[in-house]
């Protein structure tokens, strides 16, 4: 009996896992992978707002989360505008990284400012070429 379970248990996992492997999968011929690399390479300047910027107080953590809700919860975006940085420091958003167009950099902002009520959004997005 157990030998039974944990072939069945085994298979399952395995099914799960094939499944996630699909679901992350990009159409290569609607939409272009997440690719970060040249703007990774700001993160470099001393002036520029990297995660490690965000701050660890509660509100500053909550409205972070709230944003990232947001946009993810926003499938006309995409995947490079679901993996923008979001920093939240005192009465600062820093919204960072590469999306596809305009309409998504604007959207994005739109969003953020929403979810940040009473903070200054600066938005530093990316229209990638």
């Amino acid at each position: 009996m157990p030998t039974s379970f944990s072939f069945t248990a085994a298979l399952l996992a395995g099914l799960f896992t094939v499944s996630a492997v699909n679901a992350q999968t990009v159409d290569s011929a609607t939409r272009r992978e997440a690719d970060n690399t040249k703007a990774n390479a700001t993160d470099r300047n001393a002036d520029s707002s990297t995660p490690l910027d965000q701050s660890n107080d509660k509100d500053a953590m909550d409205v972070t989360a709230d944003i990232r809700r947001a946009v993810l919860a926003d499938t006309s975006l995409s995947t490079s505008a679901h993996n923008i940085k979001i920093i939240t420091n005192g009465n600062v958003v820093t919204l960072r990284g590469s999306v596809e167009s305009a309409d998504e950099k604007k959207r994005i902002e739109s969003l953020a400012t929403k979810s940040a009520t009473g903070k200054q959004v600066r938005n530093e997005i990316s229209i990638a070429r």
